[in-house]
């Protein structure tokens, strides 16, 4: 598996329909919490593949006029779809936002937009987590799942100076049975899910090291209301708390309404997620499941308390 990391380019900007890259310095150690100093508003939103371009994009830009200040999307794969979400809110003359979009198509559908005047860019990076895989015809998606990836972001918070390394993912699906455990029918499906936890746990940990906050953002395809009663060692709930992280629906509680609705009208699934590192200096206080969008998926909206080091 690999771990891309852009060149270097000091304060230099690169903004393509492809990708943005903008690095600075490496971060230092984080500082001792002080008082409340900021609010941040980060959006996890499965855009849906297979629905039409204008109305995906026009998903997005309103996201973005909700007031959030990081987009982490996924099925963001077509390369039309990610060069018309750059041109209305990335590269125009007025646009609030910048991004990691990598190349190519594969990687890049998991981008992160985040607002320019919020944050300072110190890194970037794709790493590939499981590598294309023949699984046959059952279960969602095609016959052969390509390869997944973990793109990510270190950011600064401008006024806080708080270091934050979010990471946004779209895990394999049909892996998890309706009690909550493995789908043992399908071993393929979960060998690729057990790769991809335990780079992201590796991941995790790393980040961890360099004295970041780290927020883990995406479609897990794992549903929290029985994942977090069953805690099977495969899935989210015990592979990412293992290394400290915590999902905002343990913090801020299970909405009644879920963020995947299904064919059948069933709305119920905690599928997409905001994970955190417990800390005093970022804190969840918020949590939305927004309405009246064109996915399948619901935007899942968590706001964080920031506090400035002493």
């Amino acid at each position: 598996m690999s771990d891309a990391r852009a060149p270097i380019l000091g304060t230099a900007l690169l903004v393509a329909a492809g990708g943005l890259v903008v690095l600075g310095a490496p971060s230092g150690a984080e500082e001792r919490p002080g008082r409340i100093t900021a609010h941040i508003q980060v959006v996890s939103y499965n855009t849906d593949a297979q629905i039409r371009t204008r109305r995906a994009v026009d998903d997005v830009v309103r996201l973005a006029e909700t007031g959030a200040d990081i987009l982490a999307l996924q099925e963001m794969g077509s390369p039309d779809r990610r060069a018309r979400v750059v041109r209305r809110l990335v590269s125009c003359g007025d646009c609030k936002f910048r991004a990691y979009l990598p190349r190519p198509a594969v990687p890049g559908s998991t981008p992160i937009l985040f607002r320019a005047r919020r944050f300072h860019l110190q890194g970037v990076g794709s790493r590939q987590v499981t590598e294309a895989t023949h699984v046959g015809s059952q279960g969602a998606g095609p016959t052969v799942l390509r390869a997944r990836f973990v793109n990510w972001v270190h950011l600064r918070e401008r006024r806080t100076g708080r270091s934050l390394f979010v990471l946004n993912n779209h895990a394999v699906p049909t892996v998890q049975v309706g009690d909550g455990g493995p789908n043992t029918k399908l071993p393929k499906r979960l060998a690729i899910y057990r790769q991809h936890m335990a780079a992201l746990q590796e991941m995790v940990r790393r980040f961890r090291e360099r004295g970041g906050k780290v927020l883990v953002t995406g479609d897990l395809n794992v549903n929290y209301r029985s994942d977090c009663r069953v805690a099977a060692g495969l899935f989210p709930y015990h592979r990412l708390g293992e290394v400290g992280m915590r999902a905002s629906y343990k913090t801020l509680g299970m909405p009644e309404r879920g963020t995947h609705v299904l064919p059948t009208g069933s709305d119920r699934r905690l599928i997409d997620y905001v994970y955190y590192l417990p800390r005093d200096s970022v804190r969840p206080e918020e949590q939305h499941i927004l309405r009246g969008y064109s996915s399948d998926h619901r935007p899942l909206l968590v706001g964080f308390a920031l506090t400035r080091p002493r």
